[in-house]
């Protein structure tokens, strides 16, 4: 046998079976065992050794041509960590570097072991300073061309108030070149890696390199609103990080997170504080157990990264289809789901058509939650919408986006296991101030419909305004474009005016109280500099002047909203609101403006300042205005 990877079978390459079906995979080697300072697993196609020390998988192998191929560098090839910890550590605790914990000392068993799957379980104990107990798991399957690894963390009654900012699984491939050349984001961010000499560093994990360019891992950033699948390829070889289910992480489908970096790394991030989202918190004793996972680690082989990935986007979709994976014997992950389906109608005769439907837990903005589970889809046309595969429990369904700034929500949706929970005919009631004069942008929590709203996977996107814009936003209602004419990101810095300008035409004299709806995708105050920790935390305001045809009427104080500013994003979890209410006669029959400009604003800097990205910004969402007569 060449090859014992699940390959894609055609005549230019190495001749080699097929991708493995079940047929195949029940005659297959069975999953063999072997202890020494490992528990290493083997089923013939892939193995692994679990550390007896560590709950992190020290070596990955698998059979080329009858030889085993190390994955894996010099370093754990994979291993489970935790950024957080006991909220207030006794005094003197060693705190780990940059707070991250990787589980140690631990109790590593073989938990199960039969001819079609063995699974191995790293236990660390509660302690002083990262009071949760964590189970880390990785189950090798019979027939299988790579392995599953969940973790399942807990606090109970008898432990202090702590928190989790992040936790996540991390592969670490060979490193260089000599076996993995690409990065495999998604469909759009799939290529080879910078190999160039770093130069200087901008930012965090983000450098100029020799050649001119810029590298940073936020680059690869993800939606987890759909993704599924990311990965390392090269040389024949494609190593690959599968998720069946987002359920467990933090966020919804706005959340963003990283996929793959330097030093050929591929994550799992289960929770963190990306782009503004919220952490875990627990007060003392508060019960609490969540089960992250499981997702696959897969490996395949092809004659290009294209083949590959097009093999590992099928099997992606056999591992979906699978979930949520009967094998799996946990209390916290239960097999037997329920299905949700329900209309959602707009009680104005407005499109609900792509609305976001999201099942959280009540209280907090979904964006904003992470102690439990989130299912979501979107709606069709017609306003339909079904959420299948849903954990049984209590949930708040929520609505989203539709062009409306306030999320509608219904309480006391139940689901039980093998039952469609049908929630009916859903009426929201948008929120209106008046006539509407006029709109810019669709609400739907994202500025991707503005100028460079869809291609802001690039350091240092406030570099391209000048030349974009060099004489500012002027936005003509019924003439200009948001998608050519409006910036996706309303930087501190200015080409020549320290406002940008809507104008508008009315007919006639107005009377009564005008009303402008202002939503923020993201927002970075000036000069914040970047660490690794960027959710909310109080820093000062980034503050937007209001002016009506040259009468100040507010200020929009926007909080720090998240990193998308200097992070490679054009929208963040945290979403902000606000209304700025005026004398509408401060309208005038013909053409009136409204300016809207930074207090923190300054003229653009030379280029070599440019690259510190000391730069603010409000990243709109819509904005309109309304009026309604006395």
């Amino acid at each position: 046998m060449k090859f014992t990877l699940a390959l894609l079978g055609a005549a230019s390459f190495l001749a080699s079976p097929p991708l493995i079906d079940n047929a195949t995979a029940a005659m297959s080697a069975p999953v063999r065992v072997v202890e020494s300072d490992t528990i290493a697993l083997d089923n013939g196609i892939v193995s692994l050794g679990v550390s007896k020390a560590k709950p992190e998988v020290a070596w990955i192998q698998v059979r080329v041509d009858g030889k085993a191929l190390a994955i894996g560098g010099p370093k754990a090839a994979m291993y489970y960590d935790a950024n957080g910890g006991a909220r207030n550590p006794p005094a003197g605790a060693k705190i780990p570097r940059a707070g991250y914990h990787a589980p140690s000392p631990v109790k590593v068993v073989l938990a199960k072991h039969t001819d079609e799957m063995a699974e191995v379980v790293a236990t660390e104990a509660p302690s002083a300073i990262f009071p949760f107990r964590t189970e880390v798991h990785y189950v090798l399957r019979r027939g299988e061309s790579g392995f599953y690894g969940f973790v399942v963390v807990s606090h109970d009654a008898s432990m202090p108030a702590a928190s989790i900012g992040q936790c996540r699984f991390v592969v670490r491939g060979a490193p260089g070149t000599t076996l993995f050349t690409d990065h495999i984001a998604d469909d759009a961010r799939k290529g080879a890696f910078p190999t160039a000499r770093i130069v200087k560093e901008l930012q965090d994990a983000t450098w100029e390199l020799a050649d001119g360019t810029v590298y940073t891992k936020y680059n690869n950033t993800i939606f987890e609103a759909d993704h599924h699948l990311h990965g390392l390829a090269g040389h024949s070889i494609g190593a690959w990080m599968i998720t069946p289910s987002n359920e467990y992480m933090n966020g919804g489908p706005v959340k963003q997170e990283l996929s793959v970096h330097t030093e050929n790394i591929m994550i799992a991030t289960f929770e963190s504080g990306h782009f503004g989202s919220s952490a875990i918190e627990l007060g003392d004793g508060e019960k609490w157990t969540k089960c992250f996972g499981p997702c696959f680690v897969y490996f395949n082989s092809g004659a290009s990264t294209d083949l590959m990935f097009a093999n590992a986007k099928r099997k992606a979709q056999e591992e979906m289809a699978k979930w949520p994976y009967r094998w799996v014997s946990q209390p916290e992950y239960p097999i037997e789901r329920g299905t949700v389906g329900g209309k959602l109608q707009l009680t104005d005769g407005s499109s609900p058509e792509g609305a976001w439907i999201v099942l959280a837990a009540p209280g907090a903005p979904w964006p904003m939650q992470a102690k439990s589970y989130e299912f979501w889809t979107r709606t069709d046309a017609t306003g339909h919408f079904t959420l299948p595969k849903v954990r049984p429990g209590n949930y708040t369904l929520y609505a989203s986006g539709a062009d409306q700034f306030e999320d509608m929500h219904r309480d006391g949706v139940s689901v039980q296991p093998g039952r469609q929970t049908d929630v009916g005919l859903l009426k929201w009631e948008p929120v209106k101030h008046g006539q509407r004069l006029w709109q810019i942008g669709r609400a739907d929590h994202s500025s991707a419909e503005f100028k460079n709203g869809d291609d802001f996977r690039h350091w240092g996107m406030f570099l391209r305004y000048a030349k974009d814009f060099p004489n500012d936003v002027t936005f003509t209602i019924g003439q200009s474009r948001e998608r050519t004419d409006w910036n996706f990101a309303h930087w501190t810095w200015f080409s020549k005016k320290p406002v940008w300008t809507i104008r508008f035409n009315v007919n006639a004299s107005v009377a009564g109280k005008a009303t402008l709806t202002v939503g923020a995708a993201a927002a970075n105050p000036i000069g914040r500099p970047p660490t690794s920790h960027d959710g909310p935390s109080g820093e000062k305001a980034t503050n937007i002047q209001v002016k009506v045809n040259g009468t100040q009427v507010g200020v929009l104080n926007f909080v720090k909203s998240g990193a998308a500013a200097y992070r490679s994003g054009n929208q963040d979890s945290m979403y902000q609101m606000k209304l700025v209410g005026f004398d509408a006669a401060l309208l005038k029959p013909g053409m009136n403006e409204i300016t809207l400009g930074h207090a923190e604003a300054k003229p653009i800097p030379p280029l070599d300042e440019q690259k510190l990205g000391r730069v603010g910004c409000v990243m709109y969402d819509a904005i309109r205005l309304e009026v309604a007569p006395h």
